[in-house]
C-alpha cells in the first residue's frame, strides 16, 4: 500500500492494484474493470501534468487574438474607403468581411488532426494521455531506455536449474515462486510449471526486500534468493541472475536465468541510432557485454542505477528533449522528468501513473514508425495553417475589393472549416497507411 508498516488486512476488504501482499498466497475477487482502475484515475490527475504543454494551442490562442484586431483594423480601412468611393456599398462590404474573415479552420486544425492520429495510435497499441503528448513527442531529439522489461522481457531467456534438487523440493519453489511478483520469480515459476512440477500449499512466507523469500511448504523451510543473502562473502560471477535455494539450512542448488531480447529490438535500435543517448539499468552488468552489441556506440551503458540515479540522468540534461521508455515504478521518477515519459507494458493493468503514454510491449519495436508520426501530425497541422491563411487572405481580398457577396460569404465561412476537417483526416489516414506499409 506504500505505508512504512503492513497493513493487516481482513477477508471483504477492498484492495486497490499496485498494493503489495506480505504473507501466504490469498484468494481475491475483481471488483472494477481496469479502466475504473486506482492506477488510471491516478494517470489523469493533474498531478502528474508536464508543465510546458499545448505549445499548438498557445499559438492559436495568439492568433486568434490577433487575427482579430486585424480583421478589424482591415473592416475599419475598407468602410472609410467606401465611404468616400460609393457609399451605399459601405454595408455589404463590411459585412461581407467580418463572414468571411474567420479563424474557425485555424482553431480545428490541430484538434481534429492530432484527434485522428490519436485514434490511429491506440489502434496500434499506444496510449497517450491526450493530445500535448503527441505534440511533444514530435519534438523529442533524445531516446534513454530501461533495460529489463524494455529491451530484454522475462520470457525467451533460458533458464537452466543446478545442484541437486529433488522433485519434491522443485515443487515447493514453484509453490513460492508462484505467489511472488518479482520478475526472477515469474521466470522461475513458469519454468517449473514447464516441466510438470506440482504446486502444494504454502503455510507461510515473507519476502524481504533486495534478498528473497523465506517460505514454509509442507515439511520444507526455504530460503529463495540471492547469493550474497543465502551464501554471504559469495563473489561467483554468472552469465546471468542466479537466484540461490536453501533447503531446511542447506543449499541445494540455483536457477540461471538469462535475459531474453525482446523480438524485433535490435532494429529498433539501429533505426534511432542519432537519438539514443543512454541505457539505464538497475541491474549489474552482467549483460553488459550484450549491451553494446546492439545499442549505438555513442550512447552511454550504465548499470547498477537507483530510480534516484535514472531521475538525476534525465534531469542532467536540460538542453535536450528526452523520451525516457521504461517498464515500471522503478522509473517513475525518470519518466516524470524526462519531456515525454513512456511506460512499456506486457500486462495492460500495471503502468505508472506518472508516464505519458503506455506503449503495449509487443509494440515497442514500432516506437521509431510512432515517432515519425507524430512529426506528420505536426507537419498536418501546419499544412492546415496555411491552408486556413490562404483562405482568409483570398477571401478578404474579394471581399475588400467589393467582388463577394454576404449570401456567398456565408457559403465559403463553413466550407473552409470543412475543408480542414477532411483534408486533416484523409492526411492522417494517409501517412498512417504509408508507415504501416
Amino acid at each position: 500500500t506504500g505505508e512504512t508498516v503492513p497493513v493487516s488486512m481482513k477477508a471483504g476488504t477492498l484492495v486497490y492494484a499496485g498494493g503489495r501482499l506480505i504473507g501466504k498466497p490469498v484468494r481475491m475477487r475483481v471488483e472494477k474493470k481496469i479502466e475504473q482502475g486506482h492506477l488510471t484515475s491516478l494517470w489523469n490527475s493533474s498531478i502528474f501534468k508536464k508543465p510546458d504543454e499545448a505549445r499548438f494551442r498557445r499559438f492559436v490562442d495568439q492568433t486568434a487574438r490577433r487575427f482579430t484586431w486585424i480583421i478589424l483594423g482591415i473592416t475599419i480601412i475598407a468602410a472609410s474607403y467606401w465611404g468616400f468611393a460609393d457609399p451605399s456599398r459601405v454595408w455589404i462590404i463590411v459585412t461581407s468581411i467580418l463572414i468571411v474573415a474567420c479563424p474557425c479552420a485555424l482553431a480545428l486544425s490541430a484538434p481534429f488532426t492530432f484527434g485522428n492520429m490519436l485514434r490511429v495510435f491506440g489502434r496500434n497499441g499506444f496510449y497517450l494521455k491526450n493530445a500535448d503528448v503527441l505534440e511533444r513527442m514530435s519534438q523529442v531529439d533524445a531516446i534513454v531506455f530501461d533495460k529489463t522489461g524494455t529491451v530484454t522481457i522475462g520470457s525467451g531467456g533460458k533458464v537452466s536449474v543446478h545442484g541437486h534438487l529433488s522433485e519434491a523440493e522443485l515443487s515447493a519453489v514453484r509453490s513460492v515462486t508462484a505467489a511472488s511478483t518479482h520478475p526472477l520469480s515469474v521466470r522461475i515459476h513458469d519454468f517449473l510449471k514447464e516441466t510438470g512440477s506440482e504446486q502444494m500449499p504454502v503455510t507461510s512466507m515473507h519476502e524481504l526486500n533486495g534478498k528473497g523469500i523465506i517460505a514454509r511448504v509442507g515439511n520444507f523451510h526455504l530460503r529463495i534468493g540471492s547469493p550474497s543473502w543465502i551464501t554471504p562473502g559469495s563473489e561467483t560471477s554468472y552469465p546471468g541472475s542466479a537466484v540461490y535455494i536453501e533447503v531446511n539450512s542447506v543449499f541445494r542448488g540455483y536457477f540461471l536465468i538469462q535475459s531474453g531480447e525482446r523480438p524485433g529490438i535490435r532494429g529498433l535500435l539501429q533505426s534511432l541510432d542519432k537519438k539514443i543517448i543512454a541505457l539505464l539499468s538497475g541491474d549489474n552488468d552482467h549483460d553488459g557485454s550484450f549491451m553494446k552489441k546492439i545499442f549505438p556506440a555513442t550512447a552511454e551503458l550504465l548499470f547498477k542505477q537507483s530510480p534516484a540515479d535514472k531521475m538525476k540522468y534525465i534531469s542532467g540534461h536540460p538542453d535536450k528533449k528526452i523520451m525516457m521508455v521504461g517498464d515500471g515504478l522503478n522509473d517513475a521518477g525518470a519518466l516524470q522528468q524526462s519531456y515525454v515519459g513512456v511506460a512499456v507494458s506486457d500486462n495492460h493493468g500495471v503502468f505508472t501513473p506518472a508516464c505519458d503514454a503506455i506503449l503495449i510491449g509487443t509494440k515497442v519495436p514500432e516506437l521509431d514508425t510512432f515517432l515519425q508520426l507524430s512529426k506528420s501530425a505536426a507537419l498536418i497541422v501546419k499544412m492546415c495553417f496555411v491552408i486556413s491563411f490562404l483562405y482568409n487572405v483570398i477571401g478578404l481580398t474579394f471581399a475588400v475589393t467589393g467582388k463577394l457577396t454576404p449570401l456567398f460569404a456565408a457559403i465559403l465561412m463553413p466550407l473552409s472549416s470543412i475543408t480542414v476537417v477532411v483534408f486533416t483526416s484523409l492526411a492522417v489516414r494517409f501517412v498512417a497507411y504509408l508507415k504501416k506499409h
